[in-house]
């Protein structure tokens, strides 16, 4: 990926510390977080089984599935806690003045089950 994949998803100012917010970047679901860490950006559907990620609950970098409770480090996409198995896709995010900026791996496998 360029410098040029990255996308304006919305303003920084639309997601306060401690909050996320789903979106759709080239028709993939994503949700984006915004820790003291700085900004993360990973699939909207959980790997367990399907239902946003963004109705659920972000805990510092932790990421909980409202479903069944599976949990997800926003920064690298890797299991926290069952019942999922599979990580999630990670994208890149920055943060550009006073936007957020994706980068989608448009190569990047859905991970969906159900």
């Amino acid at each position: 990926m360029s410098e040029g994949d990255f996308k304006s998803v919305m303003s920084l100012a639309r997601i306060p510390e401690g909050k996320m917010r789903g979106c759709e970047i080239d028709g993939r679901k994503v949700v984006v977080c915004r820790t003291r860490d700085g900004v993360y950006a990973v699939d909207d559907i959980c790997t367990h089984a399907y239902t946003h990620l963004s109705e659920g609950r972000l805990r510092g970098t932790r990421l909980t599935c409202p479903l069944h409770g599976a949990s997800f480090d926003v920064r690298d996409g890797r299991v926290l806690g069952a019942p999922a198995t599979q990580p999630l896709v990670t994208h890149r995010a920055r943060i550009n003045g006073d936007q957020i900026e994706v980068a989608v791996d448009p190569e990047a496998p859905l991970q969906i089950t159900f």
